[in-house]
């Protein structure tokens, strides 16, 4: 038996017998199995992120439950061919929560160090600001030689 977690989106405009019919599905494909429902968790009717099947809203269910492998793919087959759902996701827990329990657990145990922020450099004193940094004055751009004398430059009519 392994952790798994799925989130199924229903058209929004389905009444709430639909969602607990599926809810129901679920959960006797994964009793028939041996398996057990350990978490049910509604979130309601939301706005989805782009248009699917010309929908722009959802009603979303997370399911997690302790299944075997063969009634994994008959759920997945049970919700592809659904034309009311819109999407569905099965994904194996890798029981993160209790991963990171335990490394949280490491971190708050007595005596462990707290990583505190490296001091200031020496030079600048804490307490006085940084010096503003002034602009490079730009360099001053050449101009095109002055013709020399009085004389204006030849025209094609004076040639």
């Amino acid at each position: 038996m392994r952790k798994y977690e799925m989130i199924f989106v229903l058209q929004a405009d389905e009444p709430e017998s639909e969602l607990e019919a599926r809810v129901a599905k679920v959960e006797s494909i994964v009793t028939g199995d041996g398996g057990e429902m350990t978490e049910r968790n509604h979130w309601g009717v939301r706005q989805l992120a782009y248009e699917i099947q010309h929908q722009t809203r959802g009603n979303y269910m997370h399911l997690m439950f302790k299944s075997a492998t063969e009634a994994i793919a008959k759920l997945d087959n049970e919700f592809r061919l659904d034309h009311k759902v819109l999407r569905h996701l099965i994904v194996v827990d890798e029981e993160w929560k209790e991963r990171n329990a335990a490394s949280m657990a490491k971190r708050r145990r007595p005596g462990a160090a707290i990583p505190t922020p490296a001091p200031a450099p020496a030079s600048v004193p804490a307490s006085m600001p940084a010096k503003p940094v002034e602009p490079e004055a730009a360099p001053a751009t050449e101009s095109a030689p002055e013709p020399e004398g009085d004389a204006a430059p030849e025209t094609p009519a004076e040639q």
